[in-house]
């Protein structure tokens, strides 16, 4: 009777071993370790018109811990707030909004190039064209603090 209880104890010891171990991997490290806010602007050419956008980027950043793999990672949220412009022929005002949450290697620049909708205010949402925010990143390496940002507004780059 006790071969069997002890049997099962190290069975159930055993799965619960596992599931820790198979659940530890990228969990975040902390809180986020930096929070800033960047001007963009720019101009998005296209059809029906081309649209000066102007607004701010919420960037906050996250170092992970990833204990599957030895590369650090920093999770990314960024949000667009107060997102406008103003179409370049008929002054006709656009609204742009959206977030995007990306998880990237940890290295001292980075490169992003995120895709945002955005609308004539009259139009709707239903309307929605993109605008791509191309963004620079710095970060602390040893605290994957995220320290600066430039941003610009873009026509979307075709895939080719």
């Amino acid at each position: 009777m006790r071969i069997r209880r002890a049997k099962s104890a190290v069975v159930v010891l055993s799965f619960l071993a596992a599931l820790a171990l198979a659940g530890s991997g990228d969990v975040s490290a902390a809180a986020p370790a930096a929070s800033i806010t960047v001007p963009i602007s720019g101009t998005v050419d296209g059809g029906p018109e081309s649209v000066s956008l102007s607004g701010s980027l919420q960037i906050a950043s996250t170092l992970v811990a990833d204990t599957t793999v030895t590369t650090r990672k920093v999770r990314l949220a960024i949000k667009l707030v107060n997102g406008s412009g103003v179409g370049l022929t008929s002054g006709a005002t656009y609204i742009a909004a959206g977030e995007d949450r990306l998880l990237r290697p940890l290295a001292l620049s980075d490169h992003l190039d995120v895709l945002f909708p955005f609308f004539r205010a009259t139009a709707g949402a239903r309307s929605a064209r993109s605008a791509m925010a191309s963004m620079t990143l710095r970060f602390d390496l040893r605290t994957g603090s995220l320290t600066s940002a430039t941003a610009t507004f873009s026509s979307p780059r075709l895939a080719g």
